[in-house]
């Protein structure tokens, strides 16, 4: 039920972690251009990004056919559908949009949103979520889903300690542990679409604001952090073990 692609695990690892370095490296050496050729930049560099994905999996699908919308499916698809609104509220989504658009860097602030959406989700939900569910598929893992979606997850937290060049310590860990959670939540709606658009969407209004992003402030800023994105995390896990449960069984 799970595309085998047609790249190996390992190679599509390989150039997750080497597109996401020369990434990295491009941006420090335009460092110093304008912020509107950055974001064309970022642009072009995404979307070679997600083609390279392509070509390494074949398809945009991560299942063969869609998971069944069974009573549980639907009742944990929609608590996560109530996260990702809260999300939305926590992080200010609806102010931030409203800025973008009274804001003459309309164009600017839509295209790094975009970018970042694209690149990041050709990569964690693409490279990195389809190189381990091929190694569950060959080392016959259970619950191989929830399994990659961690592996995927923690490596797309993982990339943003790169922030730490342009934020502060306690800024950027909150922001990583943030990004684990989040990435487990981007990883349930990845498989229950079995497509990218609502990733990328989904995505992209996340991160559609001002260039200059929020950060949590006060005494409480870890506690509050911790609380929330531990219980996303949780219902991620949950839902992503019912869509285990039911490819488990439609391979038997």
């Amino acid at each position: 039920m799970i595309h085998k692609g047609r790249w190996t695990w390992g190679r599509q690892l390989q150039w997750g972690i080497l597109l996401f370095m020369i990434f990295v490296f491009s941006n420090f050496f335009i460092y110093d251009t304008s912020v509107y050729f950055k974001s064309i930049f970022n642009l072009v560099f995404s979307i070679i990004t997600f083609t390279i994905f392509i070509v390494s999996a074949g398809t945009t699908q991560a299942l063969t056919k869609k998971i069944e919308l069974t009573k549980s499916v639907l009742i944990w698809g929609g608590i996560c559908m109530i996260v990702i609104i809260f999300d939305m509220a926590i992080y200010n989504i609806p102010k931030n949009i409203y800025v973008v658009f009274t804001s003459r860097y309309f164009w600017t602030n839509t295209i790094y949103a975009l970018s970042a959406a694209i690149f990041e989700e050709s990569i964690c939900r693409g490279l990195f979520l389809s190189s381990f569910l091929q190694l569950g598929i060959y080392r016959g893992t259970k619950f191989n889903v929830t399994r990659s979606a961690i592996y995927s997850s923690l490596l797309f937290s993982g990339l943003h300690i790169i922030n730490l060049s342009s934020g502060s310590a306690n800024m950027v860990f909150q922001q990583m542990f943030s990004a684990l959670a989040i990435g487990m939540l981007f990883v349930v709606v990845r498989i229950i679409t079995n497509g990218f658009l609502w990733p990328i969407l989904i995505h992209f209004i996340l991160d559609w604001g001002p260039l200059v992003s929020y950060s949590y402030s006060g005494d409480n800023d870890w506690i509050i952090t911790i609380v929330i994105f531990t219980v996303i995390f949780l219902i991620s896990i949950k839902t992503l073990s019912i869509f285990d449960r039911q490819i488990m069984a439609s391979s038997d």
